[in-house]
Order: structure tokens, then sequence, then C-alpha cells
């Protein structure tokens, strides 16, 4: 019978009224108002692809969109970029650091058991919890020992913690994006330098050849003087224009060492590194996409997943700072040991134990919550907002790329009838030379044609491979967002 009685005030501590439990959650409801976002994501849109550009199977781009162009030291380089560049190991650690954010807020919703041991020696106060002699020790000088096993457990009534762990999730998913969207920018970078590159040694391939027909025109002046047909005037101004593409030859090499110290560190290589690299052997990069880019193909691009977990972290947050108008309950338990003088610390006596809600109410705090809730709304809708105008600037930047390319083919064409013409007039004015029909600065003129002529054909080629990286840039890279997503502690239990 005496053994139950001590079962009752622990019974009674829970029998709260109905009405007196209402009254404590209404107190710590007192001032809140919902506010909604003012702006909502961006609708669907959809672009139209030129038909010269339109995949009949399959969908593009793919995720290593660089092997298109068939380059191995492409390849090679491109792994070495992506797994030893700085940046990309900043990326990492950025993840690191929001995946042990997403394990904290995780962590705060199991229970919490710790041990604590607390020794002391000092003089009892004789007008407090200890009587005076001979009741008690009031006033002596006593040890005091108190061993225990402390128990808590949030029981989040509110969902301030679930929200706190989404919101923490949705970071650690946007710092991943995030990740994927440095992958691209440097893959975007170290192809467009490495196109340039091939675009130099083009260039290097027109200028020696333009040099070798000038110096055959010049062997063919020098004939022509000794037969007394010209003069000096026309050697000087062969030899003159000899030396102008020397220079060029020259700024090109320059161009093309610059670009490879370029490479190397993209590559993430010493500076040493860039005398290895080889002349690209680059296989024309054509590309093809489907017919219409609907939202969900146009927004496969990694900062856009990455502030579209922003806005879903925004969202749990401003949940989270609702939950905070609410009362906080938690479960506290202790059990241990309590003793007045430590030689009794083990006794059986001094066993002791408790359990117990611990109730916070906020009821009065000069509005620094609902200024709480009002920020985390305002950076929904700054997140928002942010989204929208970056779903509006990746869809001008595809619908570049993609005119631009459409319309290149139509520059192309016109610059081969160009060059083509320039060609047979080169043809023509040599033979009308070699003749004695023709004055040499007729050769002069029509050759310098010939060779802007060329240089156009190897700029409108470099300008296609820059608009085809530019393009795989503008749809993401082949990047998926169900893809490489670190699982968490929340997400793995659903």
């Amino acid at each position: 019978m005496n053994a139950s009685k001590p079962a009752l005030p622990f019974r009674r501590l829970f029998q709260i009224p109905a009405a007196s439990l209402l009254l404590l959650f209404l107190a710590g409801c007192v001032g809140f108002q919902p506010i909604a976002p003012a702006h909502e994501p961006s609708a669907r849109v959809s672009l139209a692809v030129p038909a010269e550009l339109q995949q009949k199977e399959g969908a593009w781009p793919l995720e290593r969109w660089w092997t298109v162009y068939h380059d191995a030291q492409l390849d090679a380089m491109m792994e070495r970029a992506l797994s030893a560049n700085p940046n990309m190991a900043a990326a990492e650690a950025r993840i690191a650091r929001a995946r042990a954010a997403s394990d904290l807020s995780n962590a705060g919703t199991g229970p919490q058991v710790s041990a604590g041991t607390d020794l002391s020696y000092g003089r009892q106060s004789e007008n407090y919890l200890v009587p005076r002699p001979p009741l008690g020790k009031g006033g002596e000088y006593v040890s005091q020992g108190q061993a225990s096993l402390n128990f808590s457990l949030d029981l989040d009534l509110w969902g301030r913690n679930a929200a706190l762990i989404r919101a923490a999730d949705a970071q650690l998913k946007s710092a991943v994006f995030e990740r994927d969207a440095a992958r691209l920018t440097l893959a975007s970078s170290l192809v467009r330098t490495y196109a340039q590159l091939s675009a130099q040694y083009d260039m290097q391939d027109i200028l020696q050849a333009t040099l070798q027909q000038r110096r055959t025109i010049r062997t063919l002046i020098d004939q022509r003087v000794a037969s007394g047909l010209d003069t000096r005037v026309e050697v000087q101004q062969a030899q003159t224009n000899e030396a102008s593409l020397r220079v060029e030859l020259e700024q090109t090499a320059t161009a093309i060492k610059v670009l490879k110290l370029q490479l190397a560190a993209l590559a993430g290589d010493m500076p040493t590194a860039a005398q290895s690299i080889a002349r690209p052997a680059m296989s024309p990069g054509e590309f093809a996409v489907p017919g219409t880019l609907p939202l969900d193909l146009l927004g496969r691009r990694p900062e856009l997943a990455a502030q579209r977990a922003r806005i879903a972290s925004a969202y749990a947050e401003a949940d989270a700072a609702k939950a905070q108008f609410y009362p906080n309950v938690n479960l506290n338990a202790l059990v241990g040991l309590q003793a007045i003088g430590i030689g009794n610390l083990l006794n059986a006596g001094s066993f002791t134990n408790s359990v117990g809600p611990a109730i916070r109410l906020p009821i009065f705090d000069a509005g620094r919550l609902r200024a709480n809730y009002a920020g985390k709304a305002s950076d929904i809708d700054a997140a928002i907002a942010q989204y929208n105008q970056s779903v509006l600037s990746a869809a001008q930047d595809v619908a570049e790329q993609l005119v631009r390319i459409s319309d290149l083919g139509r520059e192309e064409a016109a610059a081969r009838e160009a060059l083509n013409a320039a060609e047979e007039a080169h043809r023509l004015a040599t033979l009308r030379y070699r003749g004695g029909l023709a004055p040499y600065l007729t050769v002069l003129t029509v050759e310098n044609q010939l060779l802007s002529q060329r240089r156009v054909i190897a700029s409108l080629n470099a300008r296609r491979e820059d608009l085809h990286v530019s393009l795989a840039r503008a749809l993401g890279g082949g990047f998926q967002e169900d893809r490489g997503v670190p699982a968490t502690a929340s997400n793995a239990r659903h």
C-alpha cells in the first residue's frame, strides 16, 4: 500500500485542467498573424528551337557534354580540372559545412542524455534549506556531492525543429547545386579556352600558308627584276609584307603560350605543365536540342536548382519562426545520487529521481517574434524574386545562343563564297602578273583580300565552337537535379 503512494504526485503533475492548458496555448499565440509571400515563382515558359538544331531522338545536353569533341587530351584535362581545381575543393568544403549544419539540426530532434558529477565543500546557511543544529547542519562546513544522469526530449509539438531540419537540408542541396554550378563554369571555361587554343593554331596555319605564298611571289619578283621588268620598289613591298606576317606569327605564338598557361591553371596544374599541352584535335562539336525547350528542361541549370533550394529553405525558416509563437514543451528527467557529506553519496538513501514537462510561453516580447517572422517572410519574397529574374535571364541566354547559332550558318555560307572568289581572284592576278599583264600592286591587293577572307573563316569557326560551349552552359551542361544530392537524416527516414 505504502509503495503506491509516491506515484500520486507524479500523476497529478500532468492533470492540468483543460481550460488552463487552452489558456497557456493561447498565450503563446498572442500577436501571431500569418504573412503570405508577395511573389510566386514564374509560370511555365517554353522556347522554340530552330529546325537545324532540333534533335529527333533523345534529349541533349549530356552530362559529359565535352566528349562530343572526341579529343582525348581535352577529356584528360577535364578530369584533372574537376578533381584538382582549388575552386572545386572550396565548393566541396561548403558542402561539408552544410552537411554538418543539417546533421546538427537533426540531432536536436532526438533524446539528449548527459551525465554529470558536482562536488563542493563550504559553509551551509543557517536560514536556507538546512536548519540550525541540532536538527541540521546549518552554519557548519560540510561537503556535498551529486552524480546524475539527465534526460531531455524536445516534443516539438508545433514543428519548429522539423522546419529547421527542412531548412538545413535545403541549404545542403543548395550547396551541392552550387558545387555543380562551379563545375559547369569550370568546364565551360576550360573547353572555351581549349577551343581558342585550337583557333590560334588554325590562324597560325593560315599565316604560314600566306607567308609561303608571298615568298613564292617574291621569287617571281626577283626574276622580273633581273629581267628588267620590275624595280626595287616591288622587292621592298614584298619584303615588308613578309615581315608583317612574321610579326603576326610571333604574336600568334605568344597567344598560344598564354592559352596553354591558362589551360594548365584551369586543370589545377603548375605552369610547367603548359609545355606538355599538344595541339588540340577537336572534332566539330555539333549539338542538337529538342524542338521546344519547356521550363523543366530550361530549368536544368545548377544555379537555378540552387535558388529553388534556397526558396524551400526560406519557407522552412518562416515555418520555424511561426512555431516560436507557440509554447515550447520539453520532457525532462533525472536519476542519480545527492548527499550532504560526500561519504554518504553512494548510500542507497541518496538515490533521487525526477521527471516532468518543461513549458516555456512567449507572452510579451516587444514585437521580437513578429519582427523575426516578418523578416523570414521577406526572405521568401527576395528568394522568389531572384529566382524569377534568373529564369528570365536563363530563357534570354538560351534564346540568344540559339539565334546566334542559327544565323551563323548564313554567315558561314557567305564567307565561304567570298573565300572562293578571293582564291580565284588571287589565282588570276598571279597568272596575269607572271604574264606581265598586271602590276604587282594588283597581286598585293588581291592577296590581302584573300588573307582577310581566310581570317573571317577562321573567326567564324572559332565563334561556332564558342557558341556551342555557351549553349551547353546555358542548358545546364547535362545537370540533373536528382543526381548527386547527398542523403540526409531527415529524408532517409521517408
